[in-house]
């Protein structure tokens, strides 16, 4: 079995300025969302601030906007 991969904010942060969703994230950091999703809802974007939305909230795309879908016309 694997060992299991652990990713610092740094990585993260990286990940999420290179991609627009966080599936798109987990495939940068050749990981499953599954896996990054814990990692993303345990970070805040001000560590300071309790009430801050966490980096899962903020960088999470459900509409798909910017992303292309590939479908025929």
């Amino acid at each position: 079995m694997p060992k299991a991969k652990f990713f610092t904010r740094d990585q993260i942060l990286e990940a999420m300025s290179k991609t627009k969703s966080v599936k798109a994230a987990a495939r940068y950091l050749n990981c499953s969302y599954q896996h990054l999703k814990p990692f993303m809802k345990a970070l805040r974007v001000d560590d300071s601030d309790p009430n801050s939305p966490t980096l899962f909230e903020v960088h999470k795309n459900q509409s798909g906007k910017a992303i292309p879908k590939f479908l025929p016309n």
